[in-house]
């Protein structure tokens, strides 16, 4: 029986310094599955180590850029918690 190649293929992910996020990219970067992860960032990162497949993209998510990198896969991990937030409509608002 031949096997099936599979296309690495292009990954997205918002939220990469929170909780679920932080989780998350080291095992996107981890396997083969994805020729290049693209993440979307509010600040700086230090945290979030080099790699040749990462590429970090700072962004307001008040006002996003009209066009993204190409990709097949989003992952969506923003989150908060109303203390950290400091309002419920700074809450509501991630």
């Amino acid at each position: 029986m031949k096997a099936i190649a599979v296309r690495p293929r292009t990954a997205l992910l918002a939220g990469a310094t929170g909780l679920v996020g932080r989780a998350l990219l080291p095992m996107l970067l981890a396997g083969t599955h994805y020729r290049q992860v693209h993440v979307l960032l509010r600040r700086t990162a230090p945290e979030i180590k080099a790699d040749a497949r990462l590429k970090l993209h700072r962004v307001d998510f008040a006002r996003l850029p009209t066009a993204f990198p190409a990709v097949d896969h989003v992952y969506i991990a923003l989150g908060t918690t109303i203390k950290i937030a400091g309002s419920e409509a700074a809450f509501r608002e991630v």
